[in-house]
């Protein structure tokens, strides 16, 4: 862990051409082991290995479906493609201004989905019938566990070691450069110490927001090291709860204050999308609640302190109110 936060934090450092070329090795390395696996997998089902056979049974089995089923799993369908979002925060760094943002993000999203139904459901194949595994390591290790039976130990080396590694450090790539400058946006803009808006004169980055992260995550994965679960069950649920507001802020801006009337986009699809994501933050753990309510609790005090000292600097109030 400290290997991979020294080398994120030293990218992301060096600017953000740097990162992005970066990123973009590691993602070109590790599209060809995908690649590698779905090729290997369709062969291996192609010659009924382990007695797989092509079928859309893993897409739709009406004796295991359930709608209980699906929202059990939301929760771990957001936390496994939380990063799309990451892309609005390099808005200002990027070119083409919104709409590069909006369709990338929208792009993004469509491949990721494709790629991971692609691989989950080949990997379904090797295991027809199979609807659990174990608790513990044969859990944890099935897919690799899978990508043995396809291609012997190399390819679950393959997918296993470098894959994992080279996955990780785009992570935590992309999650760093992103916190950094959300720090960085909101220091500008007053709500966290003018200190953390520093930007380097030469690299153009947030150096001091990036130390900032970089510092953190060490205390957290050393705090932390054990309680995995816990913080995965945190970071979803901090998502889904800034999913949730998304969905709502989209009805407030556009309906709310009469700056559109598309319907559809504008109130439908975004009231269903709050209902959704509700019902999952519903039935998250306890835990994840307990932890989550108290950030939220800290925010809601910030944000009485940062309105309070609005309100005492003369004409400073109604400016403030409109950003909120």
């Amino acid at each position: 862990m400290l290997v991979l936060l020294a080398i994120a934090t030293l990218v992301n450092y060096l600017g953000v051409e740097t990162t992005t070329r970066m990123n973009i090795a590691l993602l070109s390395i590790q599209i060809v082991i995908l690649f590698i696996f779905l090729g290997a997998g369709v062969f291996a089902v192609a010659h009924h290995v382990g007695g797989a056979h092509f079928s859309l049974a893993p897409f739709y089995n009406p004796q295991e479906f359930t709608p209980k089923l699906v929202f059990s799993a939301l929760s771990l369908a957001v936390l496994s493609f939380l990063g799309f979002d990451a892309i609005s925060t390099l808005s200002e760094e990027t070119k083409g201004g919104p709409s590069t943002v909006g369709r990338a993000t929208v792009l993004s999203l469509c491949l990721v989905a494709a790629l991971f139904v692609a691989q989950t459901w080949l990997a379904s194949l090797f295991v027809p019938g199979r609807t659990h595994f174990p608790a513990g390591d044969a859990t944890n290790a099935a897919f690799y566990d899978i990508a043995a039976l396809i291609g012997g130990y190399t390819l679950k080396f393959l997918v296993a070691v470098p894959y994992i590694l080279l996955s990780g450090l785009a992570c935590a790539l992309t999650a760093q450069a992103a916190t950094a400058r959300l720090l960085f946006s909101m220091a500008r803009d007053g709500k966290l110490p003018r200190a953390l808006a520093h930007v380097h004169p030469v690299r153009k980055v947030p150096e001091r927001a990036v130390f900032l992260v970089a510092a953190v995550t060490l205390v957290l994965g050393m705090f932390l090291v054990g309680q995995l679960e816990l913080l995965a069950s945190m970071v979803s649920f901090g998502a889904l709860i800034s999913f949730l507001l998304l969905h709502l802020s989209v009805c407030v801006h556009f309906v709310g204050r009469g700056k559109g009337r598309n319907w559809l986009r504008h109130l439908v699809l975004p009231a269903i999308g709050f209902v959704i994501i509700a019902y999952v933050l519903w039935n998250a753990e306890v835990s994840a609640k307990i932890a989550g309510g108290l950030w939220i609790a800290v925010g809601l005090v910030v944000l009485f302190w940062l309105r309070r000292n609005a309100f005492s600097q003369p004409g400073s109030a109604g400016s403030f109110w409109q950003k909120l």
